[in-house]
Parts: C-alpha cells; sequence; structure tokens
C-alpha cells in the first residue's frame, strides 16, 4: 500500500520531514503536489465548486485542498494497490505506523470504504463491535462526525465513487467523506484506527508552541451547515443533543476520545 503526501511547492521543508518519517518505518510513498488555492481563478474555482444557497461559502484554499485530494484519489484509482493512503503535509506520524502502512494490508476489513488513522482531539461515537489489530491497535466503525482529512486509507472502490461524485463539489472534502449531513458519507462504510497514527501539530502540541505548523492546505471556514446544532438556541441544542446521545446508547454505540498513539496513556480506552 503506497502512501500518497499532498504537498504544495512552497513547503519543501514539509515535504523533507514527511520523506523522512515515512522512510524511518519502511513506508512506500510519492508525493503529490497540491493545488494552490491561492493561485486558482474565479472561472477555475468556478469549473468545480457550486456554492450552497445559505451556507458559507468555501474559500479559494479549501477548494484547492480538495483538488489535491482528489488528485491521490486518481492515483489510487489507477495504481495497482487494491487501498492507498493520503497524508496532509502537516502530519505528525506514529513510529507504530510501520504495523500498518506497510505491504501487509490483511487487517483492513473487506467492507471498509475509509480507514481514519487520525484524529483531531475530541470524542466521536465508534460501533459496539471493535476489532483488535496488530500491537494493541483497536479499530471500530464511526458513527459521528470525525473531522479532518489529514490522513485516511482508501480502497480503490471508494475512490472511484468518490472521484465520480465530485466533479463538482460543494463542501469541503473532510465533509464529504465523514459528515452525514453531505449525502455520501452516510454511504461509505469509514473506521477508525484507535489510537491514531498521525494528529496534526496544531493538534497535538499546546497552544502557542513554536512547533505548531500553519494549516497546510486551508482554513477552514465557517460551519457549512447553518441550521446545526451550534446555531441553535441553547434549550433546543442541548435537548436535540440528548436525543442523539440516547438514540446512539439504543444502539448500543460506544463514546471515546480518539487520541495519538504516541501520547502517555493512548492505549487506555474508556467506554462510554
Amino acid at each position: 500500500m503506497k502512501s500518497y503526501v499532498i504537498n504544495l511547492d512552497r513547503s519543501p521543508d514539509r515535504w523533507q520531514r514527511m520523506r523522512d518519517r515515512l522512510h524511518s518505518i519502511g513506508a512506500a510513498f510519492e508525493r503529490v503536489p497540491a493545488v494552490d488555492g491561492r493561485l486558482l481563478s474565479n472561472a477555475e474555482i468556478a469549473d468545480v465548486y457550486k456554492p450552497i444557497a445559505g451556507a458559507a461559502a468555501m474559500t479559494p484554499e479549501e477548494v484547492g485542498c480538495f483538488l489535491s485530494h482528489r488528485r491521490c484519489w486518481e492515483r489510487i484509482v489507477s495504481g495497482t494497490d487494491a487501498y492507498g493512503c493520503v497524508l496532509e503535509d502537516d502530519m505528525l506520524i506514529s513510529k507504530q505506523a510501520a504495523l500498518f502502512l506497510g505491504d501487509n494490508t490483511n487487517w483492513i476489513p473487506g467492507d471498509a470504504d475509509i480507514v481514519k488513522i487520525e484524529t483531531v482531539g475530541g470524542r466521536v461515537w465508534l460501533d459496539r463491535v471493535v476489532r483488535s489489530l496488530p500491537g494493541v491497535f483497536k479499530l471500530a466503525l464511526l458513527r459521528s462526525f470525525h473531522f479532518g482529512s489529514g490522513g485516511y486509507i482508501l480502497s480503490k472502490a471508494a475512490a472511484e465513487r468518490l472521484l465520480a461524485v465530485t466533479k463538482v463539489f460543494s463542501d469541503a472534502v473532510d465533509h464529504v467523506k465523514f459528515n452525514p449531513a453531505c449525502g455520501l458519507a452516510d454511504s461509505l462504510k469509514s473506521y477508525q484506527v484507535i489510537p491514531a497514527l498521525c494528529v496534526q501539530t496544531k493538534t497535538f502540541y499546546s497552544a502557542g508552541s513554536n512547533l505548531i505548523d500553519a494549516p497546510a492546505l486551508a482554513v477552514h471556514s465557517d460551519p457549512r451547515f447553518p441550521d446545526n446544532l451550534v446555531n441553535r438556541p441553547w434549550i433546543k441544542r442541548k435537548v436535540l443533543q440528548a436525543f442523539r446521545r440516547v438514540g446512539h446508547k439504543l444502539r448500543r454505540h460506544w463514546r471515546t476520545e480518539i487520541v495519538f498513539a504516541d501520547q502517555p496513556s493512548a492505549f487506555d480506552h474508556k467506554q462510554a
């Protein structure tokens, strides 16, 4: 399984860091030149992006980010491997990723469209069925939105589907893959590696640290859906959140914080 690293031409230092890390864990990888959203013309953006009425507009950087991921999907589809790993160039990659980013993909469930290997912090809902992975890692189906597209494994079949339906797009790339409100996410089987194999520097390091990189490709715009819970009145938001929690509990989903594998206590998973 090859890893595809999205890297802007103006960020050679990031490419060097990613190359050194992937070399150190024995992964096969390829640099994918990123589409620089700042350089896209209005006409180029209009060719691929269709705004949603009443929703926040995607920034040019977000459009470029999406096109960069599509470049990776194209390589997965045209390659010989059943799966490909997509990485943005501001990710910290665990040394234990060597267990998963090599030649052996037998650990990936046959029905998996996406395996999310990243965390952005926070808690998510997961399926009650948890699979054991090499080492002390685990795998479970995602049952809620887990933001971020900095690191994920994509099947060739899912890459083909995503390419077909995103020739013109209206939402950021992580929303298309993981947000049920976008439609396609509900039809994709997305698994989460626990703990995560990679994390962005801004999530891992404390605020103000000089080790934090600026976002690799895009600063995300406002919430895509203006009618989501964030914008509801406080009481209504709390009631809807309570109903959602009950729904998850009835389906026996469990909630946990996804942490980075190289954090202390990364393997202490508490179900809630």
